[in-house]
């Protein structure tokens, strides 16, 4: 095969050099070699908490490109059932634990690892429930237990199949199980909501419950609750539960910590790391976070001291070297002659050593900035339909004719805007590929926070939607107790000023009705001129759901309404939310530079059109007449 005609055709190896999260994607090419210390701290922070069930807190620092991100995917690949790795996005509000309850349900869940938590814990109540009976002579528990519990403990999934044929164990577990361990060291809404998992009706209200979701009265009772998980002591108690359950590690991955300053501010930061400090002092637990290493001289000052002190601060990630360099080079460039069964002349071919040298010893570029690089002179390459080597071969001329090679050959100009729409059109597969965000219930936080971010985008650029200026986005914080209050959208319409009350609800139904309660009072409590609430398509409401329907028609006589969404265009929101994530963090490169969040989000509005998905919502608001005219 002829070598250079693949590398010229192929897609390129350097092409992404910004790694994803996802869990369906495979992580690029890793150099064990490359921040070994690093992935040795954090190796030996999981084995501690395994070991000695002692929490362990890791911070890694590096300047963008560093690689920070990808210390985190291979570490989630490398878990081997060993741990278990949770990746938690930006905090976007003041509630930690809501935040860490939500992702770390979701995270479980899109793993797979879940469901299996949950039997493991039950199978453990049923083994000390049979051991109590047994020595107490109660023969028939201990045979109705008998008939659930088969083979060894490794067989968790054999014992749902058998307990959930008798659907009133779980409940009977938790009353004769409630005083010994392991129900004992666990919060008893946990263990009573664990106790109805052999209801098959009640798996998908258990998850709901879990993740801090709004429930209806239905759910609620089928949990033998009187409330679900909101407020934050709740929701705390929720993640210390599944922490202490697990019998493998739990590591919670935060990434992105610079991201968190400019959404919650300086009060955000002490909270969250409080939060942390609490998860950390009361459950096994292994946190490893990653910051911008100045950003993180900035955050500290926010950050609570007794945090500060229990947090290892690992040296900050190093530039490569030019030997680490070659060998980040060398295994890109791997993966595509091993597709095709090929040997190259040497493993960087076409860029001989000595070039390779050369631009880690003029430019010292970090990992990003040297893929970016040596795309660049690929690209050059392609564009000429000839492969040159630099500096004239692997043994060819001197250090110093490479570095004039490697010198002349500057990057060709960047298209921004393609560069933009290449971003875009990733975080869009991103969101697709995504298992926690498969359903309309999981994605519900960040169509939330796109819709409001073009809403304010349209403000302060005075932009319209609809023939109508934004003239302030009200988005209150969620309470200590209860749910986040809706947004209120103040539109500057031609016959004066409307408040819009807007919501986005797209889990169970049988939950919609509280959150179309909410929009209705504010409308009656004059708060808001009318209210819209936002749904997925996918996520219709039944005609069973009678409050709803009825609460509906009580908003359309105030001039409100329910908007339904198309997934397509939900999923366009929720990519565009990933994407303004991805570039708070500084990794929406346009050429060598990183796109700022401000930036990607006009792209998104002038060139996206996402505009134009709010205007049926937008619309709605300020078609509306005032309250005076509606009463007379």
């Amino acid at each position: 095969m002829d070598l250079a005609r693949l590398l010229l055709d192929a897609p390129s190896p350097f092409a992404d050099p910004v790694v994803r999260l996802d869990l369906e994607a495979a992580p690029p090419p890793d150099v064990v070699t490359v921040h070994a210390s690093v992935r040795a701290a954090i190796a030996d922070a999981i084995a501690t908490v395994g070991k000695d069930r002692r929490a362990q807190m890791v911070l890694v620092t590096g300047d963008p490109g560093m690689g920070k991100t990808h210390q985190l995917a291979h570490l989630r690949r490398r878990a081997d059932g060993q741990y278990v790795c949770i990746d938690v996005p930006p905090l976007k509000d003041t509630s930690p634990f809501g935040h860490l309850a939500r992702y770390a349900v979701q995270g479980l869940a899109a793993a797979g690892v879940l469901e299996r938590l949950l039997w493991d814990v039950l199978r453990q109540v049923a083994v000390a429930v049979r051991a109590d009976a047994d020595e107490h002579g109660d023969d028939d528990v201990v045979a109705r237990i008998d008939d659930a519990l088969v083979g060894s403990d490794r067989f968790a999934l054999a014992f749902r199949s058998m307990a959930q044929q008798d659907p009133e164990l779980g409940p009977l577990l938790y009353k004769r199980g409630r005083r010994l361990a392991p129900l004992s060291t666990l919060p008893a809404d946990f263990g009573r909501v664990l106790g109805r998992i052999t209801d098959r009706e009640a798996e998908r209200a258990i998850v709901d419950w879990l993740r801090a979701a709004e429930l209806g009265e239905e759910d609620l009772a089928l949990l033998g609750l009187e409330h679900g998980v909101d407020t934050e002591a709740r929701a705390f108690e929720v993640v210390r539960a599944l922490c202490l359950s697990s019998q493998r590690p739990v590591v919670l991955c935060l990434d992105q910590l610079e991201s968190i300053a400019g959404l919650i501010g300086s009060e955000g930061v002490a909270r969250l790391f409080t939060a942390l400090m609490e998860l950390y002092q009361q459950a096994p637990v292994a946190i490893v976070l990653m910051c911008q290493t100045q950003q993180w001289v900035e955050l500290r000052r926010d950050v609570p001291q007794a945090a500060v002190d229990r947090i290892r601060v690992l040296p900050p990630l190093a530039k490569p070297t030019a030997d680490e360099a070659l060998a980040i080079v060398a295994s890109r460039l791997a993966g595509l002659w091993t597709a095709h069964g090929v040997v190259a002349p040497y493993p960087t071919w076409p860029f001989p050593a000595a070039a390779v040298r050369t631009i880690v010893d003029e430019r010292r570029p970090t990992i990003r900035g040297l893929l970016l690089e040596i795309d660049a002179h690929l690209g050059e390459m392609r564009r000429a339909g000839a492969v040159s080597e630099l500096g004239g071969g692997a043994g060819a001329g001197s250090i110093e004719a490479a570095a004039g090679v490697a010198a002349a050959l500057e990057p060709p100009p960047v298209d921004e805007l393609a560069a933009l729409r290449a971003a875009r059109d990733r975080y869009r597969r991103v969101a697709d590929e995504r298992r926690e965000l498969a359903t309309p219930a999981f994605r519900e936080e960040l169509l939330r926070h796109g819709v409001l971010d073009v809403l304010e985008h349209a403000r302060r650029r005075g932009t319209q939607i609809a023939g109508v200026k934004i003239a302030l986005v009200t988005s209150p914080e969620k309470p200590k107790v209860g749910p986040r209050p809706p947004a209120i959208i103040t539109l500057d319409t031609p016959s004066g000023p409307r408040r819009l009350a807007v919501d986005v609800h797209s889990s169970e139904p049988r939950s919609t009705h509280r959150v179309l309660a909410r929009l209705r009072d504010l409308v009656d409590e004059r708060a808001a001129d009318c209210a819209v609430l936002l749904r997925e398509r996918d996520a219709p409401l039944p005609e069973t759901a009678k409050k709803s329907h009825e609460l509906l028609d009580e908003l359309g006589q105030r001039g409100g309404a329910l908007i339904w969404l198309e997934q397509a265009d939900a999923m366009r929101l929720v990519a565009a939310e990933l994407l303004l994530d991805a570039a708070g963090a500084a990794e929406v490169l346009v050429g060598t530079r990183n796109a700022s969040r401000d930036e990607v989000l006009a792209f998104l509005f002038e060139h996206d059109r996402l505009a134009e998905l709010l205007v049926p919502l937008v619309s709605r608001g300020s078609a509306t007449p005032p309250r005076a005219a509606r009463a007379g």
